[in-house]
């Protein structure tokens, strides 16, 4: 049984959390049992493009509604060529082809919903097309309980929302030990130093800002200590303020973009990996999940993360990291020195955080749950 993957904005080449996983979701159910359609333009190779699935590429221009329609076109197209059974939409963004799956096609759909468009959805009142969207649909795929938490208040029946969490590719990340070459590169002076390090985009919600503020307590207790920054976005600055009014900058190194292929040995780096996101609900900011600490569990390292939104589920306090009040400079200060100073618990950690990673988030086992999924709509 074949499904139709529409995900106009999130795909690859373009980056992002939504992007990789609609990626891996098609590359794991494979040419089969998938197809896809995005807007995105895709990278020539020697073939169609470089990637294990069929990829219908349509650069659609105009309004919504003018969008729809040449998307329904395409669909239709798609629909005789392939004749999948049932369509995958990426988020709630693509809600305007509802009426057109609905009304003209008459075929099943499912959405996936990740955490901040269900908050914008919802602040746009009961007849926004994105909550019709959710409402119509015959499965949401919510990445978190969190994630499912905010579908149910927005009105969809729980019975028809199923919690399918992001994976993780355990072959791309695990143990390394990154060359000292690498570290010089990345570290420059500080390149013996033990790292604390954060993989995401420079965001107000992250708490790069709050492993700063702690990071003069933590170096009290751990003098040999470097905070590694990797990624870019608009608080940049302000970071870079905040480490110079906290007089640590010698001790906080941004790296900036690091090219996909380094990130692995990125994270060998460090001792322990530390995002402690918080809820930003007024502008709807949260993190729906978490890929970041599975990769990093994955490499067999120790994480420390906010409680808040989704990262319960990536998460589990003891057993693959801590979590902490992404608030509480003293709270994220004194879990970092624990796992500094405490190396068996750390190791033990990483350890156990990687035989999760490996055991729940392998994406063969995440596609054939979701394909399961889609034949159970089917037969409904």
């Amino acid at each position: 049984m074949k499904s139709l993957l529409v995900s106009s904005s999130y795909f690859p080449p373009n980056k992002g959390g939504i992007s990789h996983m609609m990626a891996e979701v098609a590359k794991n159910l494979g040419t089969e049992r998938v197809c896809c359609l995005t807007g995105v333009p895709q990278k020539k190779s020697g073939t169609e493009n470089d990637n294990p699935f069929r990829v219908y590429t349509r650069l659609c221009s105009g309004n919504g509604y003018t969008k729809a329609l040449r998307l329904g076109l395409t669909i239709t197209e798609i629909l005789i060529r392939e004749r999948p059974r049932i369509i995958q939409l990426s988020t709630v963004g693509e809600g305007r082809l509802v009426p057109l799956l609905k009304k003209w096609i008459k075929i099943p759909f499912v959405v996936y919903a990740h955490g901040n468009e269900i908050l914008m959805a919802m602040g746009k009142g009961p007849k926004s097309i994105e909550l019709i969207t959710l409402r119509k649909a015959d499965r949401i795929l919510a990445v978190s309980e969190y994630t499912a938490d905010l579908v149910r208040r927005a009105g969809v029946d729980p019975k028809m929302i199923e919690i399918v969490h992001p994976g993780c590719d355990s072959e791309r990340f695990h143990p390394t030990v990154p060359t000292n070459e690498f570290r010089k590169k990345l570290l420059g002076p500080r390149h013996k130093d033990r790292i604390i390090l954060t993989i995401g985009n420079l965001v107000s919600r992250k708490g790069h800002d709050m492993v700063i503020r702690a990071l003069p307590r933590v170096l009290k207790s751990a003098l040999d200590v470097t905070y590694l920054i990797v990624g870019e976005g608009p608080y940049r600055s302000q970071l870079e303020r905040l480490a110079k009014d906290m007089q640590v900058e010698d001790r906080v190194v941004f790296a900036g973009q690091v090219e996909q292929e380094d990130i692995p040995e990125v994270y060998g780096m460090c001792e322990v990996f530390t995002m402690p996101s918080r809820d930003q609900t007024e502008s709807c900011d949260v993190e729906g999940f978490g890929l970041v600490f599975l990769e990093a569990n994955a490499s067999g390292k120790p994480v420390i993360a906010g409680r808040s939104g989704g990262i319960p589920d990536a998460v589990i306090e003891g057993v693959s990291g801590l979590l902490v009040n992404p608030t509480d400079i003293d709270e994220i200060a004194n879990a970092i020195v624990k796992l500094l100073l405490n190396r068996d618990l750390a190791t033990r950690l990483g350890s156990q955080g990687r035989e999760r990673v490996m055991r729940d988030f392998n994406w063969e086992g995440i596609a054939n749950r979701i394909q399961g999924i889609l034949e159970g709509v089917i037969k409904s």
